[in-house]
């Protein structure tokens, strides 16, 4: 296959039906020379004794521009398991092995991360979101998917104005995640698109984008009811199918034609063996090349749970559970069948389920909550607070190496792109990611204090957590003399001259106005302009005074009066460059909301 990107509703089920839900260190890229034996003699008063001993001698290698050392480096590929080391060249893994091993990667130019001994990984693939689509502005939504490690995703439901919306932004660069599209034939409430998908064919859209197929509601959770055989909780309706048999087989067969993929959405019994069917009646038992899937498959009772095997339909399940739906009495079907990760795969051995997260529809977003969820069903809430699952919802969980090959490689071979991303493997791109610890080695419960660090893409550092740019390719500390009247934990003032604007990365006071951040230079410099970009929440009327330090005296060069809200910028640009200036000043003095600022820019003159 092509290589993959070089650079959804769903339910929630969780959310919406409700609503309506082997240690390793080899490096197989390079080939030992054979064992030279050496002698050496040592004489004695009555014999010679020959020692003999074995030197391994290693072929060079063209140093690499990153290695990192010092952690847990799992790969989630067995050949290699976990291993103590990473090297990359351009943007691709190069090697991976013991320390030693990677120690010859190491070059005058390497650029050496210490994990200290935390894990990298590979980056979370999420093979059904919607979140570049639903969560507005996009580049937030974008952002989101950085924090939460998500190095690959696939949209579920692209609507016909959105692939030229992608296409511009990856020719722009604007798209950063590695993005493939699945083309709506259907709204979420079953209405017809018409063929406009047919304009497109799969495969690449740029650095960043692919057309990787079409998509399909078979039934309701976001609009419209679950089309289930029986009802699954108290006082809630069932529907039935949104289309005829025909209807659904029809247009598998068409995308089959077009070499598209098909994801169908459904989440009831009836839905997906409607599903089921129609992938069997288009294949005729032909292997599924195309890996046509069925996403959700929130009803797998013991009759459907054998097909996926027998036809072999890829299954995308949720990662979170339904541990935090309030007001609702379970009946059976539910208890017995419902939202289960491991339901398919104990039916049919060996194959390869994926998980998705259909964010930003079910929260709380990310994706080492739905690690948490998939192994232990307990769940994160929308307010933050844990919801202890049952016992009989717990017996759906998966063990943790397998939830985290779910969210990996599973999810890469669910979007064709297993070859490019999804392990740790030479010669796959050096997507990444740095997670404050191993997530196969701590408790259960210990996974919901596990922080992603970096989201490395490509070798790039796309996310880097506030406060560990040392783990973070290519971010340089802030060489900054910097202090403030007070800072909130975790939000120092150098959060502000870190160049970055989005997320946590702002200085807050954590205190009432009035208070102050202010810079120190090395020595006098001249300042041709200020900018100091807000973070205010919630947005107010505010007073600013800025000061500036000259000859060890400081005065009072403007004073900003108004209304500020996040985003906004407050510029200082003197009439002519001032000179001689030691240290600069901001004090807000009146503000409804802590003083805080997300990034303050300096331009100096030579």
């Amino acid at each position: 296959m092509d290589r993959m990107f070089t650079q959804s509703v769903s339910v929630l089920f969780v959310v919406t039906l409700v609503a309506t839900a082997c240690n390793g260190s080899a490096d197989n890229t390079t080939t030992s020379a054979p064992n030279i034996p050496t002698t050496a003699s040592t004489s004695t008063s009555t014999s010679t004794v020959i020692e003999t001993t074995t030197t391994t001698v290693l072929p060079p290698v063209e140093p690499a521009d990153i290695v990192f050392i010092g952690g847990d480096v799992v790969t989630v590929d067995p050949s290699y398991g976990t291993v103590e080391a990473l090297a990359v060249s351009g943007d691709t893994i190069a090697a991976v092995g013991s320390s030693t091993d990677i120690e010859r990667y190491i070059g005058p130019d390497t650029e050496v991360i210490d994990l200290g001994g935390r894990m990298l990984g590979p980056g979370f693939v999420d093979p059904h979101t919607h979140i570049l689509t639903d969560a507005a502005p996009f580049e937030e939504g974008q952002q989101m998917a950085l924090e939460a490690g998500i190095t690959s995703l696939a949209d579920g439901s692209a609507e016909p104005d959105m692939p030229e919306q992608f296409i511009e932004r990856a020719a722009s660069g604007e798209l950063r995640v590695r993005t493939g599209l699945y083309l709506t034939i259907t709204d979420p409430c079953g209405e017809h698109y018409g063929d406009w998908y047919q304009a497109y064919e799969p495969g690449q859209l740029g650095d960043r984008l692919r057309i990787l197929g079409v998509k399909i509601f078979a039934d309701g959770g976001v609009c419209g009811l679950v089309a289930s055989s029986e009802p699954w909780a108290v006082g809630v309706p069932v529907g039935k199918p949104y289309h005829t048999d025909e209807q659904m087989r029809s247009w598998i067969q068409d995308a089959q034609d077009r070499g598209m993929q098909v994801i169908i959405h459904a989440q009831g019994d009836l839905a997906i063996t409607q599903a089921l069917d129609a992938y069997e009646s288009v294949l005729k038992g032909a292997p599924n090349v195309l890996r046509h899937r069925i996403d959700h498959n929130v009803f797998v009772t013991p009759e459907i749970a054998p097909r996926y095997g027998e036809i072999g339909i890829v299954p995308a399940v949720f990662g979170g559970s339904s541990a935090c739906t309030k007001g609702l009495e379970w009946e059976p079907i539910f208890i017995n069948y419902g939202n289960r990760p491991n339901a398919i795969g104990l039916a049919n051995p060996g194959i390869i389920v994926a998980w998705h997260g259909d964010d930003p529809w079910v929260l709380p977003i990310g994706a080492v909550p739905d690690l948490f969820s998939l192994v232990a069903r307990t769940r994160v809430g929308d307010d933050g607070e844990i919801c202890e699952a049952p016992d009989w919802m717990k017996a759906g969980g998966v063990p943790i190496d397998e939830a985290l090959r779910m969210m990996t490689i599973n999810a890469a071979y669910a979007i064709h792109a297993e070859d490019d991303v999804g392990s740790l493997t030479p010669g796959k791109l050096a997507d990444l990611v740095v997670l404050s610890d191993n997530v196969l080695e701590i408790p259960t419960r210990d996974l919901l204090d596990v922080e992603v660090l970096a989201t490395i893409i490509g070798g790039t550092t796309e996310y880097c957590a506030p406060g560990h740019q040392d783990l973070c390719p290519g971010i340089e500390p802030p060489d900054v003399d910097v202090t403030a009247s007070a800072s909130r934990p975790g939000h120092g003032p150098e959060l502000a001259f870190d160049g970055v604007t989005l997320g946590e990365s702002f200085w807050s006071s954590g205190a009432d106005a009035p208070g102050w951040i202010q810079q120190t230079f090395p020595e006098p410099v001249t300042v041709s302009e200020i900018r100091f970009i807000v973070y205010q929440t919630p947005p107010s009327d505010s007073v600013h005074k800025v000061e500036v330090l000259i000859d060890d005296a400081w005065s009072v060069v403007t004073t900003f009066t108004g209304y500020t809200e996040i985003g906004d910028v407050l510029v200082w640009h003197p009439d002519v460059p001032l000179e001689g200036v030691k240290a600069f000043r901001i004090t807000t003095l009146e503000s409804a909301s802590w003083p805080e600022w997300y990034d303050i820019e300096v331009d100096t003159v030579e």
